[in-house]
């Protein structure tokens, strides 16, 4: 006979990695959304400086994604140069 009862010994396994996988896999979700998030974000305002865009409409583009509005009083100025491209082709 054994000391340990087969079907006992899988039950508390099984309750061990419910208590702590389950944790540890909705933290590494979380981060990974969070840097999904951040990356996508770094991704369109790079975009919205190749393609001529100013400051000021890229924060009311991000503020606008964010559900807030903008209330810096940052001078509406025109691009530095002109864009003959957008900056990717679809």
């Amino acid at each position: 006979m054994s000391s340990v009862d087969p079907p006992g010994a899988f039950i508390g396994l099984v309750a061990v990695i419910g208590i702590f996988g389950i944790p540890i896999l909705g933290i590494i979700c979380h981060f990974a959304r969070e840097t999904i998030k951040d990356w996508l974000a770094v991704g369109l305002k790079r975009d919205m400086v190749a393609r001529g865009y100013t400051a000021q409409e890229i924060l009311e583009v991000v503020a606008a994604g964010q559900g807030s509005k903008v209330s810096s009083r940052l001078p509406n100025v025109p691009p530095a140069k002109s864009v003959k491209q957008p900056a990717y082709s679809p």
